[in-house]
C-alpha cells in the first residue's frame, strides 16, 4: 500500500471532501474568465495559420512552395515541442498549479512572437525564408505550444463534472468561433483600410497584429487570475509515468484516438476554408470582399447551435449529434456544386455547413477530457498534460500538412501571388483552388463521420465515473 493509499484509509472524510471539490460546480464568472481566454489564443492562431500564407505570398511576395515547405518542416519540431510541454505540465508543481503558472510565464513572450511574424525584412528571398522559418517556429513551436497546452489542460482541471466540462467547452467554443469569425472576416478589411491610411501594407499587418496581441495579453492574464485548478487526482500519487509509457497508454486509448482523428481532420477542413476561401473568392467569384460575408454566414449559426449543446447533448449524445452534423455538412457542400459561383447559394451552403460542424466544434475539448477519465478507468493511470498536448500536435500537424500540400500544389501549377484577377492567374491554379474548396471538404466530412461512429462512451460514461469515484475513495486510481 502506498503512502497515499494509507492516508486515504486513515482520513476518509478528508478524501471525500477533496473528491467532492473536484466535481464542484464552477461559478459563471470563472467559466467566462476561462472561456474568453480561448479567443485570445484563437485570434493569434487563426492569424498565423489562415491569413499568414496570404500575407507571405501576396504581401511579401514569397512563393507558395517555399511557405508550404517551411510549414511542413516545422511540423516535426512542433511534434517534439508538444510532447515536451505535455510532459512538463504533468510534472509541474507550483503554488499556482500545474497549468495556470505557464499562462503567466509565457503570455507576454507569446504576444511579442506574434508581432515578429509580420516583420519580415526587405532583403533577399533566401534571407526572408530563413526569417520566416525562425519566427514561424518561435511562435508556433515554442510560444503557442507553451501557452496553449496549459490552457487546454486547465479546462479539464477546473472540474471533473461532465456537465460542467461540457458547458465550459460549449461557452469556450462559442466565443472561439466568434473570435475566428472576426479575424477571418474583418482582419483583411481592417488591414487594407489601415494600409490605405498609412500607405504601407506590411506596416498595416504589423500594427493590426500588435493590437490583437496586446488585447490577448490582458485577457489571458485575467484567465490566470480568476481560474482555479480543482482536479488534483493525478498529483496525489508520487509515481511519475515515463514519457514512452504514457504515449503507449494513449495509443491504446480508443477515445483519445477518436478525439485526435476528429481534431486532425477538422483542422484540415478549417485551414482549407481559411486559406482557400480567400483565393476562391478572389479568383473564382471575382470578389475577395466576399470572404467576410461567407465566413460570417458559416460561423454565426455555429455560435447559436453551440450554445444549445448543453441541452442537446444529454438527450442525444455527442456521437449522434456529430454524425448528424457531418451528414448535414455534406448536404450543404453538395448544394454549392450545382452553381459554384452563385453568391446566394454560397451563403446558404455556408450556413448549412456551419450548423453541421457545430456539434464537434462545441465538444472538441471535452472529448479528450472524457478520454482522460476513460484511460484512468481502463488502466489506473491518469495522463492529462501529455494527452492535451498530443491533441494540439494533431491540430498543428493537420494545419501544417494542409498548408504544405496546398502550397506545393499551387506552386507546381504556377500560382502567381501577385495576380489580382482571374485573368492574371494561371488557369491550372484556379482549377486547384476550385477543387480544394469544393470537393476536399466533402471527403473530410465523410472521414469525420466514420471516425465518430466508433464513439460509444455516451452510454457508459456515468457508470464509468461511478466506478472511478469508488476506486478513488478506497485509495486507488
Amino acid at each position: 500500500m502506498t503512502a497515499y493509499e494509507e492516508t486515504l484509509h486513515v482520513n476518509p472524510e478528508k478524501n471525500f471532501e477533496e473528491l467532492n471539490n473536484e466535481f464542484a460546480k464552477v461559478k459563471l464568472s470563472e467559466k467566462l474568465a476561462y472561456c474568453v481566454g480561448d479567443p485570445a489564443l484563437t485570434v493569434i492562431y487563426t492569424l498565423a495559420n489562415t491569413l499568414l500564407v496570404y500575407f507571405y505570398t501576396n504581401v511579401i511576395g514569397l512563393s507558395a512552395g517555399i511557405i508550404g515547405m517551411i510549414m511542413l518542416l516545422s511540423r516535426g519540431f512542433d511534434g517534439v515541442s508538444d510532447i515536451i510541454m505535455g510532459t512538463i505540465i504533468d510534472r509541474t508543481h507550483s503554488k499556482y498549479g500545474k497549468a495556470r503558472v505557464w499562462i503567466l510565464r509565457l503570455v507576454v513572450p507569446y504576444a511579442i512572437a506574434a508581432v515578429l511574424l509580420m516583420t519580415v525584412p526587405n532583403t533577399t528571398t533566401s534571407l526572408q525564408a530563413i526569417y520566416v522559418f525562425i519566427t514561424y517556429n518561435l511562435l508556433n513551436t515554442v510560444m503557442y505550444t507553451g501557452i496553449s497546452q496549459p490552457f487546454h489542460t486547465l479546462g479539464s482541471l477546473m472540474s471533473r463534472d461532465k456537465h460542467e466540462r461540457e458547458t465550459i467547452s460549449n461557452i469556450r467554443m462559442a466565443l472561439s468561433i466568434t473570435a475566428s469569425m472576426v479575424v477571418t472576416a474583418w482582419t483583411l478589411p481592417i488591414i487594407n483600410w489601415t494600409a490605405d491610411k498609412i500607405n504601407n501594407t506590411q506596416l498595416a499587418w504589423i500594427i493590426v497584429t500588435g493590437v490583437f496581441a496586446a488585447i490577448s495579453v490582458f485577457i489571458l492574464l485575467n484567465t490566470f487570475r480568476c481560474c482555479k485548478e480543482r482536479v488534483a487526482v493525478a498529483g496525489k500519487i508520487e509515481e511519475k509515468i515515463p514519457v514512452f509509457t504514457a504515449l503507449k497508454l494513449m495509443v491504446q486509448n480508443r477515445y483519445f484516438l477518436i478525439s485526435l482523428g476528429l481534431m486532425l481532420f477538422y483542422t484540415v477542413y478549417q485551414i482549407i476554408l481559411g486559406i482557400d476561401l480567400t483565393y476562391y473568392c478572389q479568383y473564382v467569384m471575382n470578389d475577395v470582399n466576399l470572404v467576410m460575408p461567407l465566413s460570417m454566414a458559416e460561423k454565426i449559426p455555429m455560435i447559436f447551435i453551440i450554445l444549445l449543446l448543453p441541452k442537446l447533448i444529454p438527450k442525444y449524445g455527442k456521437r449522434n449529434l456529430i454524425v448528424s452534423g457531418c451528414i448535414l455538412g455534406i448536404v450543404g457542400q453538395v448544394m454549392f456544386l450545382f452553381n459554384d459561383t452563385s453568391v446566394p447559394l454560397a451563403i446558404v451552403s455556408s450556413v448549412i455547413r456551419g450548423i453541421g460542424m457545430s456539434p464537434f466544434y462545441g465538444v472538441q475539448y471535452s472529448l479528450p477530457s472524457d478520454a482522460i477519465e476513460y484511460g484512468q478507468w481502463k488502466t489506473g493511470k491518469r495522463i492529462e498534460g501529455l494527452m492535451f498536448s498530443s491533441m494540439s500536435f494533431g491540430q498543428k500537424f493537420g494545419a501544417g500538412i494542409t498548408n504544405a500540400v496546398l502550397g506545393a500544389v499551387l506552386s507546381m501549377v504556377g500560382y502567381n501571388g501577385m495576380a489580382k484577377t482571374a485573368a492574371q492567374q494561371a488557369p491550372a491554379a484556379i482549377s486547384v483552388i476550385k477543387f480544394t474548396y469544393l470537393y476536399v471538404p466533402i471527403i473530410v466530412w465523410v472521414v469525420m463521420m466514420l471516425i465518430t461512429m466508433c464513439y460509444k462512451l455516451d452510454k457508459t460514461y456515468k457508470q464509468m465515473m461511478a466506478e472511478l469515484s469508488v476506486r478513488e475513495l478506497s485509495g486507488k486510481l
